[in-house]
Protein backbone atom coordinates (compact mmCIF):
# COMPACT_ATOMS: atom_id res chain seq x y z
CA UNK A 1 0.00 0.00 0.00
CA UNK A 2 1.16 3.52 -0.68
CA UNK A 3 0.70 6.41 1.75
CA UNK A 4 1.73 10.03 1.39
CA UNK A 5 3.50 10.96 4.60
CA UNK A 6 2.33 14.23 6.15
CA UNK A 7 2.53 15.69 9.61
CA UNK A 8 -1.24 15.33 9.77
CA UNK A 9 -0.74 11.67 10.72
CA UNK A 10 0.61 12.83 14.08
CA UNK A 11 -2.71 14.49 14.81
CA UNK A 12 -4.92 11.72 13.41
CA UNK A 13 -3.49 8.94 15.49
CA UNK A 14 -3.96 10.50 18.95
CA UNK A 15 -6.61 8.41 20.68
CA UNK A 16 -9.41 9.45 23.07
CA UNK A 17 -8.44 9.60 26.71
CA UNK A 18 -10.30 6.44 27.76
CA UNK A 19 -8.26 4.31 25.35
CA UNK A 20 -4.82 5.67 26.10
CA UNK A 21 -4.22 3.23 28.92
CA UNK A 22 -4.92 0.32 26.55
CA UNK A 23 -2.70 1.28 23.62
CA UNK A 24 0.88 2.29 22.97
CA UNK A 25 0.80 5.86 21.68
CA UNK A 26 3.07 7.44 19.08
CA UNK A 27 6.04 9.38 20.32
CA UNK A 28 5.13 13.02 19.72
CA UNK A 29 8.56 14.29 20.83
CA UNK A 30 10.18 13.32 17.56
CA UNK A 31 12.33 15.12 15.04
CA UNK A 32 10.49 16.91 12.25
CA UNK A 33 12.24 14.69 9.70
CA UNK A 34 10.39 11.67 11.05
CA UNK A 35 6.87 10.94 9.85
CA UNK A 36 4.34 8.63 11.41
CA UNK A 37 3.09 5.66 9.38
CA UNK A 38 -0.17 3.90 10.24
CA UNK A 39 -0.35 0.20 9.29
CA UNK A 40 -3.66 -1.70 9.62
CA UNK A 41 -3.20 -5.46 9.98
CA UNK A 42 -5.57 -8.43 9.83
CA UNK A 43 -4.16 -11.79 10.96
CA UNK A 44 -5.88 -15.12 10.30
CA UNK A 45 -4.98 -18.79 10.09
CA UNK A 46 -4.87 -20.81 6.89
CA UNK A 47 -8.61 -21.51 7.15
CA UNK A 48 -9.52 -17.83 7.44
CA UNK A 49 -10.21 -17.72 11.18
CA UNK A 50 -9.08 -14.44 12.76
CA UNK A 51 -6.39 -14.64 15.43
CA UNK A 52 -7.21 -12.42 18.44
CA UNK A 53 -5.17 -11.53 21.49
CA UNK A 54 -1.89 -10.67 19.77
CA UNK A 55 0.42 -8.17 21.51
CA UNK A 56 2.75 -5.52 20.15
CA UNK A 57 5.76 -7.79 20.66
CA UNK A 58 4.16 -10.39 18.37
CA UNK A 59 4.57 -8.03 15.39
CA UNK A 60 7.61 -6.89 13.42
CA UNK A 61 7.40 -4.16 10.78
CA UNK A 62 9.94 -3.64 8.02
CA UNK A 63 10.37 -0.72 5.66
CA UNK A 64 12.52 -1.52 2.62
CA UNK A 65 13.75 -4.56 4.52
CA UNK A 66 14.84 -2.51 7.55
CA UNK A 67 13.21 -3.31 10.88
CA UNK A 68 11.20 -0.41 12.34
CA UNK A 69 10.47 0.42 15.96
CA UNK A 70 6.72 0.10 16.60
CA UNK A 71 5.74 3.25 18.49
CA UNK A 72 1.98 2.72 18.26
CA UNK A 73 -0.15 -0.38 18.83
CA UNK A 74 -3.93 -0.56 18.92
CA UNK A 75 -6.43 -3.41 18.97
CA UNK A 76 -10.11 -3.64 18.10
CA UNK A 77 -10.87 -1.78 21.35
CA UNK A 78 -10.26 1.45 19.45
CA UNK A 79 -13.61 2.98 18.32
CA UNK A 80 -14.45 3.04 14.63
CA UNK A 81 -15.43 5.97 12.43
CA UNK A 82 -17.46 4.41 9.62
CA UNK A 83 -18.85 6.13 6.54
CA UNK A 84 -21.68 4.02 5.14
CA UNK A 85 -22.19 4.94 1.47
CA UNK A 86 -25.29 3.65 -0.37
CA UNK A 87 -25.98 3.78 -4.10
CA UNK A 88 -29.38 5.44 -4.65
CA UNK A 89 -29.30 5.60 -8.43
CA UNK A 90 -32.39 4.50 -10.35
CA UNK A 91 -31.15 0.95 -10.86
CA UNK A 92 -31.37 0.31 -7.09
CA UNK A 93 -35.03 1.25 -6.75
CA UNK A 94 -36.35 -2.34 -6.53
CA UNK A 95 -33.92 -3.37 -3.78
CA UNK A 96 -33.38 -0.22 -1.74
CA UNK A 97 -35.68 -1.32 1.09
CA UNK A 98 -33.75 -4.57 1.55
CA UNK A 99 -30.48 -2.62 1.47
CA UNK A 100 -31.78 -0.29 4.20
CA UNK A 101 -32.86 -3.25 6.33
CA UNK A 102 -29.42 -4.85 6.00
CA UNK A 103 -27.76 -1.53 6.89
CA UNK A 104 -29.91 -1.21 10.03
CA UNK A 105 -28.83 -4.66 11.15
CA UNK A 106 -25.23 -3.60 10.57
CA UNK A 107 -25.68 -0.55 12.83
CA UNK A 108 -26.98 -2.88 15.57
CA UNK A 109 -23.67 -4.77 15.40
CA UNK A 110 -21.56 -1.68 16.14
CA UNK A 111 -20.04 -1.03 19.54
CA UNK A 112 -21.59 1.85 21.56
CA UNK A 113 -18.60 4.14 20.98
CA UNK A 114 -18.40 3.50 17.23
CA UNK A 115 -19.51 6.46 15.12
CA UNK A 116 -21.33 6.12 11.83
CA UNK A 117 -21.92 8.54 8.97
CA UNK A 118 -24.60 7.74 6.38
CA UNK A 119 -24.31 9.08 2.84
CA UNK A 120 -26.09 8.37 -0.43
CA UNK A 121 -24.73 8.91 -3.91
CA UNK A 122 -26.18 9.02 -7.41
CA UNK A 123 -25.59 12.11 -9.55
CA UNK A 124 -24.50 13.82 -6.34
CA UNK A 125 -23.40 12.98 -2.81
CA UNK A 126 -25.79 13.56 0.07
CA UNK A 127 -24.80 13.36 3.75
CA UNK A 128 -27.89 11.93 5.47
CA UNK A 129 -26.31 12.24 8.89
CA UNK A 130 -22.76 13.15 10.01
CA UNK A 131 -20.61 10.98 12.27
CA UNK A 132 -22.51 10.09 15.41
CA UNK A 133 -22.63 7.36 18.05
CA UNK A 134 -26.42 7.80 18.27
CA UNK A 135 -27.16 4.52 16.53
CA UNK A 136 -30.91 4.89 16.89
CA UNK A 137 -30.69 8.18 15.03
CA UNK A 138 -28.57 6.52 12.32
CA UNK A 139 -31.23 3.84 11.79
CA UNK A 140 -33.93 6.51 11.58
CA UNK A 141 -31.94 8.36 8.94
CA UNK A 142 -31.59 5.15 6.90
CA UNK A 143 -35.34 4.88 6.79
CA UNK A 144 -35.57 8.31 5.09
CA UNK A 145 -33.36 7.36 2.14
CA UNK A 146 -35.01 7.64 -1.28
CA UNK A 147 -34.03 6.73 -4.83
CA UNK A 148 -33.05 9.42 -7.31
CA UNK A 149 -34.94 8.70 -10.53
CA UNK A 150 -32.74 11.00 -12.60
CA UNK A 151 -29.03 11.38 -13.27
CA UNK A 152 -26.10 9.00 -13.32
CA UNK A 153 -23.88 7.35 -10.72
CA UNK A 154 -20.81 9.39 -9.77
CA UNK A 155 -19.02 6.89 -7.53
CA UNK A 156 -15.53 8.35 -7.79
CA UNK A 157 -16.71 11.87 -6.97
CA UNK A 158 -18.65 10.59 -3.96
CA UNK A 159 -15.74 8.62 -2.48
CA UNK A 160 -13.34 11.51 -3.05
CA UNK A 161 -15.66 13.98 -1.28
CA UNK A 162 -16.04 11.67 1.72
CA UNK A 163 -12.27 11.34 2.00
CA UNK A 164 -11.47 15.02 1.51
CA UNK A 165 -14.32 16.54 3.54
CA UNK A 166 -16.09 14.11 5.87
CA UNK A 167 -12.88 12.48 7.14
CA UNK A 168 -10.93 15.71 7.38
CA UNK A 169 -9.54 16.02 10.94
CA UNK A 170 -11.24 12.76 11.97
CA UNK A 171 -9.13 10.68 14.39
CA UNK A 172 -8.92 6.96 15.04
CA UNK A 173 -9.74 3.95 12.87
CA UNK A 174 -11.42 5.16 9.70
CA UNK A 175 -13.53 2.97 7.44
CA UNK A 176 -15.66 3.41 4.32
CA UNK A 177 -18.26 0.78 3.42
CA UNK A 178 -19.38 1.37 -0.17
CA UNK A 179 -22.39 -0.41 -1.67
CA UNK A 180 -23.16 -0.12 -5.38
CA UNK A 181 -24.60 -2.14 -8.25
CA UNK A 182 -22.77 -0.47 -11.10
CA UNK A 183 -19.97 1.50 -12.65
CA UNK A 184 -19.07 5.17 -12.48
CA UNK A 185 -20.59 7.39 -15.16
CA UNK A 186 -19.39 10.97 -15.44
CA UNK A 187 -17.29 11.75 -12.37
CA UNK A 188 -14.99 14.75 -12.69
CA UNK A 189 -12.22 12.75 -10.98
CA UNK A 190 -10.83 9.75 -12.85
CA UNK A 191 -10.36 6.29 -11.40
CA UNK A 192 -6.58 6.66 -11.36
CA UNK A 193 -6.82 10.07 -9.68
CA UNK A 194 -9.05 8.58 -7.00
CA UNK A 195 -6.69 5.65 -6.47
CA UNK A 196 -3.87 8.15 -5.98
CA UNK A 197 -5.97 9.88 -3.32
CA UNK A 198 -6.53 6.54 -1.61
CA UNK A 199 -2.81 5.87 -1.61
CA UNK A 200 -2.37 9.04 0.42
CA UNK A 201 -5.07 8.21 2.98
CA UNK A 202 -5.22 5.86 5.95
CA UNK A 203 -8.87 4.91 5.40
CA UNK A 204 -9.88 1.28 4.96
CA UNK A 205 -12.43 0.75 2.18
CA UNK A 206 -14.77 -2.24 2.10
CA UNK A 207 -16.57 -2.35 -1.25
CA UNK A 208 -19.72 -4.37 -1.92
CA UNK A 209 -20.95 -5.02 -5.44
CA UNK A 210 -24.55 -6.22 -5.48
CA UNK A 211 -26.55 -7.37 -8.47
CA UNK A 212 -30.02 -5.93 -9.07
CA UNK A 213 -31.02 -7.88 -12.18
CA UNK A 214 -33.20 -10.97 -12.33
CA UNK A 215 -30.44 -13.07 -13.92
CA UNK A 216 -27.26 -13.06 -11.87
CA UNK A 217 -24.25 -13.40 -14.18
CA UNK A 218 -21.31 -15.10 -12.49
CA UNK A 219 -18.25 -12.99 -13.18
CA UNK A 220 -15.73 -15.05 -11.23
CA UNK A 221 -14.02 -18.24 -12.30
CA UNK A 222 -13.39 -21.26 -10.07
CA UNK A 223 -10.27 -19.58 -8.64
CA UNK A 224 -12.16 -16.44 -7.60
CA UNK A 225 -10.62 -14.33 -10.38
CA UNK A 226 -12.46 -12.05 -12.76
CA UNK A 227 -13.38 -13.64 -16.06
CA UNK A 228 -12.48 -11.60 -19.11
CA UNK A 229 -15.29 -10.55 -21.38
CA UNK A 230 -15.20 -12.28 -24.74
CA UNK A 231 -16.53 -11.04 -28.02
CA UNK A 232 -19.37 -13.05 -29.43
CA UNK A 233 -18.43 -15.30 -32.35
CA UNK A 234 -22.00 -15.84 -33.47
CA UNK A 235 -23.04 -13.70 -36.43
CA UNK A 236 -25.80 -11.21 -35.88
CA UNK A 237 -29.00 -12.09 -37.71
CA UNK A 238 -29.68 -9.95 -40.74
CA UNK A 239 -32.80 -7.86 -40.55
CA UNK A 240 -33.18 -8.04 -44.32
CA UNK A 241 -31.24 -10.35 -46.60
CA UNK A 242 -30.92 -7.87 -49.42
CA UNK A 243 -30.50 -4.72 -47.34
CA UNK A 244 -27.43 -2.67 -48.24
CA UNK A 245 -25.65 -1.70 -44.99
CA UNK A 246 -24.49 1.52 -46.63
CA UNK A 247 -28.01 2.47 -47.56
CA UNK A 248 -29.38 5.56 -45.77
CA UNK A 249 -32.43 3.49 -44.87
CA UNK A 250 -30.36 0.80 -43.18
CA UNK A 251 -31.03 0.39 -39.44
CA UNK A 252 -28.44 -1.12 -37.10
CA UNK A 253 -30.21 -3.28 -34.52
CA UNK A 254 -28.27 -4.39 -31.42
CA UNK A 255 -28.81 -8.04 -30.70
CA UNK A 256 -29.70 -9.37 -27.26
CA UNK A 257 -26.32 -11.08 -27.25
CA UNK A 258 -24.51 -7.78 -27.75
CA UNK A 259 -26.57 -6.12 -25.02
CA UNK A 260 -25.69 -8.93 -22.63
CA UNK A 261 -22.02 -8.63 -23.59
CA UNK A 262 -22.01 -4.87 -22.92
CA UNK A 263 -23.70 -5.34 -19.56
CA UNK A 264 -21.21 -8.06 -18.66
CA UNK A 265 -18.22 -5.87 -19.54
CA UNK A 266 -19.70 -2.96 -17.55
CA UNK A 267 -20.01 -5.23 -14.52
CA UNK A 268 -16.44 -6.49 -14.93
CA UNK A 269 -15.19 -2.89 -15.07
CA UNK A 270 -17.23 -1.97 -11.99
CA UNK A 271 -15.93 -4.95 -10.02
CA UNK A 272 -12.34 -4.24 -11.04
CA UNK A 273 -12.63 -0.63 -9.83
CA UNK A 274 -14.14 -1.64 -6.51
CA UNK A 275 -11.53 -4.35 -5.94
CA UNK A 276 -8.71 -1.88 -6.57
CA UNK A 277 -10.19 0.58 -4.05
CA UNK A 278 -10.27 -2.14 -1.40
CA UNK A 279 -6.92 -3.70 -2.25
CA UNK A 280 -5.07 -0.40 -2.19
CA UNK A 281 -6.39 0.46 1.28
CA UNK A 282 -6.05 -3.04 2.82
CA UNK A 283 -9.83 -3.34 2.95
CA UNK A 284 -11.83 -6.10 1.29
CA UNK A 285 -14.11 -6.55 -1.72
CA UNK A 286 -17.40 -8.45 -1.55
CA UNK A 287 -19.64 -9.58 -4.40
CA UNK A 288 -23.14 -10.32 -3.18
CA UNK A 289 -26.77 -10.68 -4.06
CA UNK A 290 -29.06 -8.33 -2.16
CA UNK A 291 -30.57 -11.05 0.08
CA UNK A 292 -27.05 -11.87 1.31
CA UNK A 293 -26.12 -8.30 2.29
CA UNK A 294 -26.88 -8.91 5.94
CA UNK A 295 -24.31 -11.71 5.95
CA UNK A 296 -21.79 -9.45 4.20
CA UNK A 297 -22.25 -6.71 6.81
CA UNK A 298 -21.79 -9.28 9.56
CA UNK A 299 -18.55 -10.48 7.96
CA UNK A 300 -17.22 -6.92 7.72
CA UNK A 301 -18.07 -6.22 11.35
CA UNK A 302 -16.40 -9.47 12.38
CA UNK A 303 -13.19 -8.48 10.66
CA UNK A 304 -13.16 -4.96 12.06
CA UNK A 305 -13.46 -6.37 15.58
CA UNK A 306 -10.34 -8.48 15.01
CA UNK A 307 -8.12 -5.84 13.46
CA UNK A 308 -4.84 -4.45 14.72
CA UNK A 309 -3.24 -1.10 13.93
CA UNK A 310 0.51 -0.56 14.15
CA UNK A 311 2.52 2.59 13.70
CA UNK A 312 6.14 3.62 13.36
CA UNK A 313 8.15 6.79 12.82
CA UNK A 314 9.78 6.68 9.41
CA UNK A 315 13.17 8.38 9.22
CA UNK A 316 13.21 8.16 5.43
CA UNK A 317 9.87 9.79 4.65
CA UNK A 318 11.50 13.00 3.48
CA UNK A 319 13.94 11.25 1.16
CA UNK A 320 13.82 11.51 -2.61
CA UNK A 321 12.54 7.96 -2.94
CA UNK A 322 8.86 7.91 -3.86
CA UNK A 323 7.82 4.48 -2.62
CA UNK A 324 8.95 2.29 0.25
CA UNK A 325 8.02 -1.35 0.70
CA UNK A 326 6.29 -2.32 3.94
CA UNK A 327 6.10 -5.85 5.27
CA UNK A 328 4.68 -7.16 8.53
CA UNK A 329 5.61 -10.42 10.23
CA UNK A 330 3.87 -12.12 13.14
CA UNK A 331 5.54 -14.37 15.68
CA UNK A 332 3.17 -17.23 14.91
CA UNK A 333 3.40 -20.16 12.53
CA UNK A 334 1.08 -20.63 9.53
CA UNK A 335 -0.65 -17.25 9.62
CA UNK A 336 -2.06 -15.14 6.80
CA UNK A 337 -1.43 -11.38 7.06
CA UNK A 338 -3.31 -8.68 5.16
CA UNK A 339 -1.96 -5.14 5.31
CA UNK A 340 -0.72 -2.27 3.19
CA UNK A 341 2.22 -3.17 1.00
CA UNK A 342 3.98 0.15 0.36
CA UNK A 343 4.13 3.72 1.56
CA UNK A 344 4.52 6.72 -0.71
CA UNK A 345 6.55 9.82 0.01
CA UNK A 346 6.67 13.29 -1.52
CA UNK A 347 9.69 14.64 -3.33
Amino acid sequence: MKIIFTLLFLMILILPGKLRAQNTEPDTNQETSKFFVSVPVVVSDSEGHYIPGLKKDDFTVYQDGVKQKITFFSTYNEPLKIALMLDTSKSSRNVINKIKDAAKDFVDLLNPNDECLVATFDSQLKIINPFTSNHKGVKNSLQQIKINEYGGTLIYNAVNQIIQKSFKNVKGRKVIILLTDGNDFGSSITKNELLNQLEESDILIYTVFFNTGKDYIKLMDSDGKLKKGKQSKKPRKKEKENQNINSPDAVYVISEEEIELNERNDEIEAIDSLKRMSDITAGKFYRSSVPDLKKVFKNITGELTQQYRLGYNSKDAASSKITHDISVKVNRADVVIRTRGTVRTKR
